[in-house]
């Protein structure tokens, strides 16, 4: 079972949307060992908030060969893209851990340490809903490597 962690700054408020996280993470569960960890914004003002949570993530990334931020700044994939790239960290060995920022983004210090950096949509979508398309985005990703019939 691949390893596979989510480290997202804030934590899902609305119902709806914690009920889709729940239901992708089971979907995901024959596929990858999934580990969802949730960090509080940061406080005051939005670069000492932004400099704070990059403080805070530091550490959970030390051991992650392969960190990944989802940011509107990254490389946009299409679902076979990004199919043939989780192939390719996972025949590597690569640990990875996709970090999802706060309604600030990330502080941009921290945003020249990630080497990785991936783009859902030149949009811009609610911190909820993105948390959500991703493990949608991962669990599709999925189905292409196994050659099911979820992806159209």
């Amino acid at each position: 079972m691949y390893p596979i962690s989510v480290l997202a700054i804030g934590r899902l408020r609305l119902e709806p949307c914690r009920g889709l996280e729940r239901h992708y993470l089971d979907m995901l569960r024959p596929y990858a060992r999934m580990e969802v960890t949730e960090l509080p914004e940061g406080k005051g003002d939005p670069l000492r908030q932004l400099k704070d949570e990059a403080e805070r993530l530091r550490p959970k990334l030390a051991a992650v060969q392969c960190p990944v931020l989802l940011t509107p700044e990254g490389k946009l994939r299409d679902s076979e893209g990004l199919a043939q790239w989780l192939v390719e960290r996972m025949n590597r060995g690569e640990r990875l851990a996709f970090v999802l920022g706060s309604s600030h983004g990330f502080d941009p210090e921290f945003k020249k340490e990630i080497r990785e950096q991936m783009s859902l949509s030149p949009m811009t979508f609610p911190h909820e809903l993105t948390r959500v398309m991703f493990l949608e985005q991962l669990y599709r990703a999925f189905t292409i490597i196994r050659g099911k019939d979820y992806h159209k």
